[in-house]
Formats: C-alpha cells, sequence, structure tokens
C-alpha cells in the first residue's frame, strides 16, 4: 500500500525525495513530508526538536550536504541564506 513516502524514483538509493522547496526559518514545525533540509553555504543553525524546546544553536551544516537528520523546528541560520526543503 502506497504511503506519504512513495514516489516515482524510490527505488533509488541515491534520492531523498521528488521535489525541493525554498524555506524561511520560523519557530514553527516544518512540514510532515520532509526528508531532508539543504543549505545554499556552510555555517551554523538553530533548531528546535520539541514545540516548546529550546533552541540549540551553532549546529554546522555543510553547502549542499543534507543535514543527518530533521529536526522539528528550524528557527534560524547564519551563514547559509537558503535553506531547501527536501520532500
Amino acid at each position: 500500500m502506497p504511503d506519504k513516502f512513495s514516489g516515482a524514483r524510490d527505488n533509488e538509493a541515491v534520492t531523498l525525495g521528488t521535489s525541493a522547496v525554498e524555506y524561511t526559518p520560523a519557530d514553527a514545525n516544518l512540514p510532515i513530508n520532509v526528508k531532508a533540509l539543504v543549505f545554499d553555504a556552510d555555517g551554523t543553525v538553530s533548531y528546535k526538536n520539541t514545540s516548546g524546546g529550546t533552541a540549540i544553536t551553532g549546529f554546522p551544516v555543510s553547502k549542499g550536504q543534507p543535514m543527518l537528520f530533521v529536526p522539528l523546528r528550524l528557527t534560524a541560520m547564519s551563514g547559509p541564506t537558503k535553506c531547501f526543503l527536501i520532500q
């Protein structure tokens, strides 16, 4: 039975999703179907893994490399000017 992660390219090992959408950091939950976050430059980000939790700051990110996990909220960026959600 298909689920929200199924897609035309789901059998390719290196494909994380089927689209990339630009995202502006905010203190709001990321969409549920996000599989990765990719940034346009090296730098650091702040994120939250709970809706009422404290932001984790200074987490390093690399240009063009997906984060190793998807946080609940991406609240700020320092260095990168664009964030893309891979869905």
